[in-house]
């Protein structure tokens, strides 16, 4: 693999070519007649309900994994695969979504990112547990072909042109009242089959196997998670609030504050609507917005406390999402005062994971220049200031 390989995470039609010619049936002599790369732009504000909680900024990236890119790809069948194929040739539009990723080991931590071939097998437990619509794909760390590791799904009968990610459709004002409500009522209804469906013996960062060292406590997990972002973001010079965080930590600690979890589930983390696509209708009389594809991007899954999702982010979870959550195994979320604390410690989490994404992988020289990496770790370390003010007086009791 070459030096510029290794430095600059891309991949060309005729690189993509190869892989869908090598993996998908009937593919063997389509081009790629479209590549593009799917850049997640977040949610919109929100007004909250918690005038004290930590509101959604404009734009950031949940999902964002240093070393990771995924792309939707565009297929065309030649005309003369169509006239003399021995396999079956699919008709009309289709794509399919290829996540390239860099061959490097990001376990030397307490806290890293899931490597693909761990993202490969937490797919496949979804699959099995869950009506979630995500498609068995093709795992490949061969090198053979690219120089990546890579995740192939199979082709859809669809163009990149008839779908769109639910928090575009929503931005975009395209979804009526009834295609809000259905799509919440299913995000809930995945989430709850998620949380409840996909769980584990015990806490913390999926692996391909047992680690020697297990947690049977998601208390003593957190808290060695949140310390090692911390510590990594201290020894790298980056100014956040250190002493305040470890003094409100220490007092939830102390309290018990996350020792309410009893079963360790799979939480999404940096699941957000930009990475659900939904379907555009062509006759809006006829047909409703659905969920069209999920994209694989769970870098960032744990073994943990369901209230840690990003979709029960402040405001929180609409009625509809919440109806469809508890009605598939979903448990109660923030009924006590307590645990709208611990929402916003996972909050804060989850601004420190976003912000170590784009500062401490060293192997991204180009993440922590550009412009759309600022806004992200401008949007990160203000909302670690304002959980820490939040949790300055939060009751932890």
């Amino acid at each position: 693999m070459s030096t510029d390989a290794q430095q600059n995470l891309s991949l060309t039609k005729e690189q993509a070519e190869t892989v869908i010619r090598k993996h998908l049936g009937g593919h063997e002599q389509s081009t790629v007649s479209l590549l593009t790369e799917i850049k997640n732009t977040g949610y919109r504000c929100a007004t909250s309900k918690f005038p004290n909680y930590p509101f959604r900024s404009p734009k950031y990236q949940y999902s964002y994994t240093a070393g990771f890119k995924t792309y939707i790809l565009d297929l065309k069948v030649s005309s003369g695969q169509l006239n003399g194929a021995s396999s079956p040739v699919p008709q009309g539009p289709s794509s399919c979504f290829l996540t390239i990723a860099r061959p490097t080991n990001e376990e030397a931590s307490v806290y890293h990112h899931n490597s693909l071939s761990v993202v490969y097998q937490i797919l496949a437990r979804i699959r099995s547990h869950t009506d979630i619509p995500i498609p068995d794909s093709i795992h490949d760390v061969s090198l053979q072909l690219v120089p990546y590791y890579y995740l192939l799904s199979p082709a859809s009968p669809v163009s990149s042109t008839d779908i769109i990610p639910l928090s575009k459709a929503r931005a975009l004002g395209l979804l009526s009242p009834t295609d809000t409500l259905l799509l919440d009522l299913q995000i809930g209804k995945f989430l709850g089959q998620l949380h409840s469906g996909v769980q584990n013996d015990w806490y913390g960062i999926p692996a391909l196997t047992e680690p020697q060292d297990v947690s049977y406590s998601w208390q003593e997990t957190f808290m060695h998670l949140l310390e090692d972002l911390l510590h990594r973001f201290q020894a790298a010079g980056i100014e956040l609030p250190y002493s305040e965080i470890r003094t409100y930590l220490s007092r939830a600690i102390a309290f018990f504050l996350f020792d309410d979890v009893e079963v360790p589930s799979l939480i999404w983390l940096s699941g957000s609507e930009d990475d659900i696509y939904v379907s555009l209708p062509t006759h809006l009389a006829t047909k409703t917005h659905s969920i069209a594809a999920i994209l694989p991007n769970v870098a960032h899954a744990l073994w943990g406390d369901p209230l840690l999702e990003s979709f029960f982010l402040s405001p929180g979870p609409s009625e509809a999402l919440l109806e469809g959550y508890v009605g598939s195994g979903g448990g109660p979320l923030m009924s006590l005062p307590r645990k709208k604390t611990k929402r916003v410690w996972y909050t804060l989490f989850l601004a420190l994971v976003v912000l170590s994404e784009h500062t401490l992988q060293l192997h991204e020289p180009l993440a922590d220049k550009s412009s759309e990496s600022e806004k992200q770790c401008a949007w990160a370390q203000k909302t670690i200031t304002e959980c820490v003010v939040s949790l300055k007086d939060a009751p932890c009791y």
